[in-house]
C-alpha cells in the first residue's frame, strides 16, 4: 500500500535532474539551489519508503532489515547513494549531483519494471545474523562512495581538453546509463539486449561527449579522493564483517566464492588507487583509476549476483 512512495521519490529525483540540467543552460544560481533541494527531498521520500518497508517486515515477525533480496538491495543502494550525496550536497559540483540523480532514477526506473519480487519473505537460517546487517550496510555504503568517485572521475575526463579523455569519460558513464536503460527497454519490448544496449551506449556517450565541450574543465581532486577513501574504509569493514558472518553461517571465514574473489579484487584495485593518491598523482590519472575501480564494483555486484553461481547469487536464492 506504500509502494507508490518509491515511485514518488523517483519522480522527484527525475525532477531534480531536469532542474539541474536547466541550471546549466540558463546559468541561474536559484536553479542550482532548487535542483539540489529537490534532490534532498527525493532522498527523504525514498527513506520514508524504506522505513515503512522495515516496519512492515518487523510487523510480520521477521525481525530483519529489508536488504536481502534483489529488489531490496537495489533500493538500498540508491538510498545509500542518496544519503551520501545529501550529506555533501552543499560542497559538491552540481554536475556530480546531476549524475547521482540520473543513476538513482535510472536504477529505480529499471527496477520498477524488471520483475523482481517485492514480497517480504522469511530469511533462510544462514541469513539470520546481525553480521548480515553490518556486512550489507557497510558494503552498500562503500558502493555508494565508489559511485560518487566514479561520477567525479567521469566528469573530470569528459570535461578534459584531451579528446582521448573525453571519449573515455563519455563512454564509461554512457555505458553505465545504457546498462540501466537497456534493462528498462528490454523488459518492455522483449527485444535483444545486446543490440538495444549498443544503441543506447552510442547515443548517450555521444550526448555526453558533446556536453563535455560545453562544460568547463573540472580538475578538483577532492571529490575523487574523499569518496574513494570513504568507500575503501567501508569496503574493508564489509569484507571483515562478511568473513565473520561466513564463519558463523557456513563454518569458514573464506571460501573463494565468486563474490568473495571479486570483492578481494575490488579491494586491491582501490588500495592501489589510495597508493597513487598518496603519491600525489595528477587528477587525470586518478580519474582513470576511478573508472577502472567502478568497473570492478559493477562486476562484483551485478556480474556475481546475477550471472555467476555462488552463495551470493540472487538466482540461486
Amino acid at each position: 500500500m506504500y509502494s507508490n512512495v518509491l515511485s514518488i521519490s523517483n519522480f522527484i529525483y527525475i525532477a531534480s535532474a531536469i532542474v539541474l540540467i536547466l541550471s546549466f543552460i540558463v546559468k541561474k544560481k536559484s536553479l542550482d539551489v532548487a535542483g539540489k533541494s529537490i534532490f534532498v527531498l527525493a532522498f527523504f521520500v525514498e527513506f520514508l519508503y524504506f522505513a515503512l518497508r522495515t516496519i512492515e517486515t518487523y510487523q510480520k515477525g521477521y525481525n530483519y532489515l529489508p536488504v536481502t533480496n534483489a529488489f531490496e538491495s537495489f533500493v538500498f543502494f540508491t538510498l545509500c547513494l542518496g544519503f551520501l550525496q545529501t550529506i555533501i550536497i552543499k560542497k559538491t559540483s552540481n554536475f556530480i549531483v546531476l549524475l547521482s540523480s540520473i543513476v538513482i532514477s535510472a536504477t529505480l526506473l529499471a527496477l520498477s519494471i524488471a520483475g523482481f519480487s517485492e514480497h517480504i519473505e522469511p530469511l533462510i537460517p544462514a541469513l539470520k545474523s546481525n553480521w548480515l546487517v553490518a556486512h550489507v550496510i557497510t558494503s552498500f555504503l562503500a558502493y555508494a562512495g565508489f559511485a560518487i568517485n566514479f561520477a567525479a572521475s567521469a566528469f573530470v575526463l569528459y570535461t578534459s581538453k584531451r579528446y582521448s579523455d573525453k571519449i573515455t569519460g563519455s563512454m564509461s558513464f554512457g555505458a553505465l546509463l545504457s546498462l540501466m536503460f537497456t534493462a528498462f527497454i528490454v523488459s518492455i519490448t522483449h527485444s535483444k539486449p545486446f543490440a538495444v544496449g549498443i544503441v543506447f551506449w552510442v547515443i548517450i556517450s555521444s550526448m555526453l561527449f558533446v556536453l563535455g565541450f560545453i562544460l568547463k574543465p573540472y580538475e578538483k581532486k577532492e571529490w575523487i579522493e574523499k569518496p574513494l577513501v570513504f568507500g575503501f574504509v567501508l569496503l574493508t569493514i564489509g569484507v571483515i564483517t562478511g568473513s565473520i558472518w561466513a564463519k558463523y553461517a557456513w563454518g569458514g571465514y573464506w571460501s573463494w566464492d565468486p563474490k568473495e574473489t571479486w570483492s578481494f579484487i575490488t579491494w586491491i584495485v582501490y588500495l592501489i588507487n589510495l597508493h597513487f593518491i598518496r603519491k600525489k598523482k595528477s587528477v587525470r590519472f586518478l580519474a582513470y583509476l576511478g573508472v577502472i575501480g567502478f568497473v570492478c564494483v559493477l562486476i562484483t555486484y551485478l556480474g556475481v549476483n546475477f550471472v555467476l553461481p555462488g552463495l551470493h547469487s540472487y538466482g540461486s536464492n
